[in-house]
């Protein structure tokens, strides 16, 4: 999939690209034999190193360490946002814990993440990365916000053989833990989406496969690297597939939700900013909650989230309930991963790619109209 590769910070202006640097000036031809003073050199360089310098300061990077509280928010408060925050985390790229010090999990990395799960019997948040390593965590909630993660387990996804899945075959981008509120703790069974080797399989919460992997019919024409970045569960379908971006055949602008057990399509139009991908989705009552990541540099990143209907025609309808735009202050990432928590709470998580310019942050929200 196209993947930011940067973090992205408030420009100029609502929604404003940066603006071009103006241009400079021409410089007059050296002198024959004239020579450069080696402290003239070392000022151009740090000239030129200078704003890099800063700007890396100013980065806070996802480095190995503790979990760290911040907020989407702009610090001067966002009026409309559609969305309320209920508490946002930055998890490091290693994890460490002091009360787990030399225990088997120290030290592990913590990236990629494009997917996430809640097991709501057994109380826990299950995280996929796109190099199929599945992670378990127990949140921790004060005053009713998202105040603390504690990494549980680091497993691989792994084949019917029993070895790790790799390369193209380990491209989790979606999950769903089914028998997650069925009032039975330690029954649930994930069902995740994978992309480039297109396919729909469930594993058992240690990474072991159950069953055959499935390859529905919806699935025909799909990109490479868009294939099933969002699964859910609707009320009346069942279980939903969302393709990340346009397959062959249909236009710019909108992708394909299908439902395998009917076979039925819908056509999903995208959000108008270019760039606009369909990264998760979740059942939210009778309705879907969509997640889409807009990223076409240099204009801002913009996170949205969606209500989807799924009409008796082909079209599903779509409203967007809150945009977040990094123009307009929010702190924002690589948004891929949904889930809804208890209460009617919402979890999404960002994917940093494994970039230390990038940031995984896991954040709490609800929406005001439910």
């Amino acid at each position: 999939m196209p993947r930011p590769h940067w973090p992205y910070w408030p420009a100029s202006g609502p929604d404003s690209a940066p603006h071009a640097a103006p241009h400079a000036a021409p410089h007059a031809a050296p002198r024959a034999g004239a020579r450069t003073r080696p402290w003239r050199l070392l000022l151009r360089l740090g000239a030129w190193l200078l704003p890099v310098i800063v700007t890396l300061a100013l980065i806070p990077l996802g480095c190995a360490g503790g979990v760290r509280p911040t907020q989407l928010a702009p610090s001067t408060g966002a009026p409309n946002a559609g969305i309320e925050e209920c508490g946002t985390l930055q998890l490091p790229s290693q994890w460490h814990s002091e009360s787990q010090r030399g225990g088997p999990l120290n030290d592990t990395a913590l990236g990629g993440l494009s997917a996430l799960g809640w097991d709501s019997d057994a109380q826990r948040l299950y995280l996929l990365s796109d190099r199929g390593q599945l992670y378990q965590a127990q949140l921790t909630f004060t005053a009713g916000r998202l105040s603390g993660f504690t990494l549980l387990a680091s497993l691989a996804l792994k084949d019917a053989a029993g070895q790790p899945l790799e390369d193209d075959a380990a491209d989790a981008e979606s999950l769903i833990v089914e028998n997650g509120a069925n009032g039975i703790a330690g029954d649930a069974i994930l069902l995740v989406g994978f992309e480039r080797e297109h396919r729909l399989q469930r594993f058992t919460p240690d990474g072991r496969p159950v069953g055959q992997p499935m390859r529905p019919k919806g699935f025909e024409g799909a990109d490479f690297n868009a294939g099933a970045e969002a699964l859910a569960i609707d009320r009346r379908e069942g279980l939903i597939v969302g393709l990340e971006s346009s397959p062959a055949g249909m236009p710019a602008g909108t992708t394909r939700l299908f439902a395998p057990a009917s076979g039925r399509q819908w056509r999903y139009a995208l959000a108008p900013e270019a760039g606009s991908s369909l990264t998760d989705m979740e059942g939210n009552g009778d309705t879907l909650l969509a997640l889409e990541r807009a990223f076409a540099p240099p204009a801002p990143l913009v996170i949205s989230l969606r209500r989807v209907r799924l009409s008796d025609s082909q079209e599903a309808e779509v409203e967007t309930l809150a945009r977040l735009s990094s123009g307009e202050g929010w702190r924002l990432d690589n948004f891929e991963g949904l889930t809804r928590l208890d209460n009617g709470r919402f979890l999404m998580v960002s994917d940093d790619n494994f970039i230390a310019l990038q940031t995984t942050l896991l954040s709490c929200f609800s929406l005001p109209s439910d």
